[in-house]
């Protein structure tokens, strides 16, 4: 598995690895029949922690960053807007070298690209260490909310990409 991570390689391993609550699979897009994407469902028992790696025995190449490069996106569907969505990498192998950055979408129930900047880790998380290798990536969908609370919850992402998300205002100024 490398970067970008879109789920359409059906040849691919992308080695869904679940924990505290969640189960992931390769599914249908079900708002395009042409496209797969993730998808996570959120038990009802589900920890505060709930979460998906990508590719647990990591990446072909190790993720890029940069001084001026440390921003990954991903496109996600999510039922909740206003929730906290994590991204974290790490180094595989070493759990403890890793980074954590977060994001809240603000459209519901719909598709949305989200942009992650990794110099701005989450509180209480490590900085972004440009000297570290960070080669496996996972995703927590409403962060720091148990099951029990939010009740069981399905999320769908694809297109986990390194770099900035460009907008319509970007492409025209550009």
């Amino acid at each position: 598995v490398d970067l970008p991570i879109t789920f359409e390689e059906t040849t691919i391993d992308y080695d869904l690895t679940d924990f505290g609550g969640n189960a992931s699979s390769i599914i249908t897009d079900p708002t395009d029949p042409t496209n797969l994407v993730g998808q996570a469902i959120r038990s009802n028992t589900a920890e505060t922690y709930a979460g998906t790696t990508m590719s647990d025995i990591g990446l072909t190449n190790a993720i890029p960053f940069t001084a001026a490069d440390t921003k990954m996106k991903v496109r996600v569907w999510s039922p909740d807007a206003g929730i906290q969505i994590r991204l974290k990498v790490e180094q595989t192998g070493v759990p403890t070298i890793s980074v954590e950055t977060e994001v809240t979408p603000t459209v519901a129930p719909s598709w949305e690209t989200l942009e992650f900047d990794f110099s701005n880790e989450a509180t209480g998380t490590a900085a972004l260490n440009l000297a570290n290798t960070y080669d496996k990536i996972t995703i927590f969908f409403n962060f720091g909310v148990n099951g029990a609370t939010a009740g069981e919850k399905t999320f769908y992402w694809d297109d986990v990409e390194f770099g900035a998300r460009v907008t319509v205002v970007d492409v025209v100024v550009g």
